[in-house]
């Protein structure tokens, strides 16, 4: 966080400028159910393609919104990137994570991806500048918005995880891993054994008795090593050609009646790859399981991952813990998940 003595007035005076720079846009306006709640997106024509993940999240529902969400494009829509303490990083080093907050306004600059993410709690109000949206990193299309829906999820009591999630209305489980663990593959396996999916990349987690897991974007990434399990989906993929990218894609294109927009969480799961001939799932120490899923979901995102962390290390102690021994059959690890998540968690422990 900045030391800077004049933070809350350098924001006040970031925010005073994005309003003034929306003021004359003649902005496409539609409503995101996340969590649960409603968020009125306000966006240019070159912006819009940035939200193509959480196209499953919208709704005709225009009830009261809980955030006004501005997403702009400075090429298309001509807004430059305000000139202030916090854009140019006063005190932070060139690649750090350093982000400004004060008076209930966090602010965080990418200058490599050229993403601005200013959120004003106060007021309910957040804007997400881009330098150019033809220009981004595949990533922030995959999880666009991440860290103002992180910074507002931890406001209500909850987290943004990384982590995909599969199941059914009456519950499902997170699955976590780094990247390589088996996490995606074991989500789309699961997804052609007949269970749901909420996400891929990232979900969001809602304080209760139990949590509840909400999808935040409807993206699945996969190693390019596992293509050829996932052939069927070979239209769908958007970045194929760009071979120092993990292939993505959209489920509400490639598997519309697959999704599922939340569900109660009952455990978590971390995947191994086993090469083994039949996938077992057994339990694990929820130490185990909260070094998979924390660093990932808490050390990218400045300003709310101690926060982040406390709300992970809760559920991986009071949650059911367990560790996926997977086979080498994609069929086999979905019918091993169809039928673990039919259990009573409540009754199992390790």
């Amino acid at each position: 966080m900045s030391v800077d003595p004049s933070t809350g007035v350098a924001l006040q005076r970031l925010v005073a400028e994005l309003e003034r720079g929306i003021a004359p846009l003649d902005l496409r306006r539609w409503t995101l159910c996340v969590a649960g709640e409603r968020i009125a997106v306000h966006a240019g024509v070159g912006a819009v393609a940035l939200l193509e993940s959480m196209e499953a999240l919208r709704t005709a529902d225009l009830a009261a919104s809980s955030l006004q969400l501005f997403v702009i494009d400075g090429r298309s829509d001509g807004i430059a990137l305000p000139d202030t303490v916090v854009t140019r990083r006063h005190g932070f080093p060139p690649g750090g994570l350093g982000a400004f907050s004060a008076e209930g306004i966090h602010a965080f600059y990418q200058p490599h991806a050229g993403v601005l993410s200013v959120l004003d709690a106060p007021k309910r109000r957040a804007w997400c500048w881009v330098r150019d949206v033809t220009a981004l990193p595949y990533y922030e299309f995959a999880a666009p918005l991440r860290h103002l829906l992180q910074w507002w999820i931890v406001g209500r009591g909850g987290a943004l995880v990384h982590s995909a999630a599969v199941g059914t209305s009456e519950g499902g489980a997170l699955i976590v891993g780094p990247s390589g663990s088996g996490k995606s593959t074991t989500a789309l396996a699961c997804l052609e054994a007949g269970l749901s999916f909420a996400g891929d990349d990232y979900v969001l987690i809602a304080p209760g008795e139990p949590p509840t897991v909400h999808m935040a974007y409807a993206t699945a990434k996969i190693v390019r090593d596992a293509l050829p399990r996932h052939a069927h989906y070979a239209d769908y993929f958007r970045n194929l050609g760009n071979v120092d990218e993990k292939p993505m894609l959209f489920m509400h294109e490639a598997a519309p009646a697959a999704l599922l927009r939340s569900f109660p969480l009952r455990a978590l799961v971390l995947p191994v790859v086993a090469r083994v001939a039949k996938t077992r799932i057994v339990p694990a120490a929820p130490a185990d399981v909260l070094r998979a899923l924390a660093p990932s979901s808490v050390m990218l995102f400045p300003l709310a991952g101690s926060l982040a962390f406390r709300r992970i290390a809760a559920w991986c102690r009071t949650l059911p813990c367990f560790r996926a021994e997977l086979g080498d059959d994609p069929r086999d690890v979905g019918t091993a998940f169809a039928t673990w998540l039919s259990r009573d968690f409540e009754r199992v422990r390790p």
